[in-house]
């Protein structure tokens, strides 16, 4: 074998074993995803309101993420597999540039199938996630229009980088594209948006609660930082895909490089299903933080009324109905 044989052997190795940890990063994120949803749709189903339109919708976007999960760990196993089997183990005559040449030609129908299962996923997480603000949100016009823009572009965006990806399926192949790192951008300022806004509500709340001289901490405020952690870990790790994207696409990189992008592609892939199960899991528990909330502000905003602003005065009132509200959470009275 000559050294230049050596050397093109050692890369294809290379490339095998960072695809094979992208794989295990994958399948290892699937079976969490996998608990996870079992535990969301059984929240879903035991609840009286099990059967409301709010709930059928989150049990349809569940099914549709759990399908593109699947789809993807399908890609993943079945792409590295062929290129192991046709650069590897079938070997050729002419070498092992003919073999690599092969294993591109037999992994090439793969290529198409995982960007449109990836921003499937992502789309519906930046969904769910943009509608716990949303629901936040509901007097407030000019967060819920920026909502709305913010992802109505972000739909388009990674929609149309999908079509360009089949289209151009080399150049995709050989590096990220401007619509790459324009969707990564889109889909991080969405997340980042709607967790700055659940942030928000969070200290508004908790410093309703210091008014009202309620200082242990409600099940509604815990629950509320547990979102907005949630939500930073995620939004980091969108950074993290969005710098090695912008990276990819205006530098020049190395084989390293590349790889380590594909697990932090894989990690954003996981991060992606598994976000939206959480925030499902956490708000149709036995108290959710929405209804507390929102019972509470119009609680608050109804004896300000009554007792003509004076805030000072309600307060005895409003601790008391802070309990109730801890206590007695219909998230049905939401959904409706």
């Amino acid at each position: 074998m000559t050294p230049d044989e050596q050397e093109m052997l050692a890369s294809f190795a290379q490339v095998a074993f960072f695809n094979t940890v992208n794989s295990i990063v994958t399948i290892t994120g699937y079976g969490a995803f996998v608990l996870g949803t079992s535990i969301a749709v059984l929240s879903l189903r035991r609840k009286s309101w099990g059967r409301s339109q709010t709930s059928r919708g989150l049990l349809v976007c569940l099914l549709l993420i759990f399908i593109c999960f699947t789809w993807d760990v399908f890609y993943s196993g079945g792409f590295n597999l062929t290129d192991i089997q046709y650069t590897f183990v079938k070997t050729l005559p002419e070498g092992l540039v003919a073999q690599a040449q092969h294993s591109d030609d037999k992994t090439s129908t793969w290529q198409y199938m995982p960007s449109w299962a990836a921003t499937i996923n992502l789309l519906l997480s930046d969904c769910i996630v943009a509608w716990r603000a949303w629901i936040l949100f509901q007097h407030d016009r000019l967060w819920r229009c920026a909502l709305v823009v913010l992802m109505v572009a972000n739909i388009g965006v990674n929609i149309a980088d999908c079509i360009w990806g089949d289209i151009e399926l080399k150049v995709e192949v050989a590096g990220s594209t401007t619509l790459d790192w324009l969707s990564s951008i889109l889909s991080l300022v969405v997340n980042l948006l709607a967790t700055l806004l659940i942030a928000f509500k969070a200290w508004k709340h908790h410093r309703f609660m210091t008014e009202a001289l309620l200082r242990r901490r409600t099940r509604a405020q815990s629950m509320l930082l547990l979102l907005v952690e949630s939500g930073a870990i995620y939004c980091a790790i969108q950074s993290v895909y969005a710098v090695f994207i912008l990276l990819d696409v205006y530098t020049v990189v190395d084989v390293g490089f590349s790889q380590a992008m594909n697990i932090i592609t894989a990690m954003s892939i996981v991060a992606a299903a598994c976000y939206p199960v959480a925030v499902i899991i956490l708000i149709h528990k036995d108290s959710s933080p929405i209804v507390e909330i929102e019972t509470f502000d119009h609680n608050h905003t109804t004896r300000v009324n009554e007792r003509g602003h004076d805030s000072l005065k309600a307060v005895p009132g409003v601790h008391s109905d802070c309990h109730a509200v801890v206590e007695h959470s219909p998230l049905a009275k939401v959904e409706t």
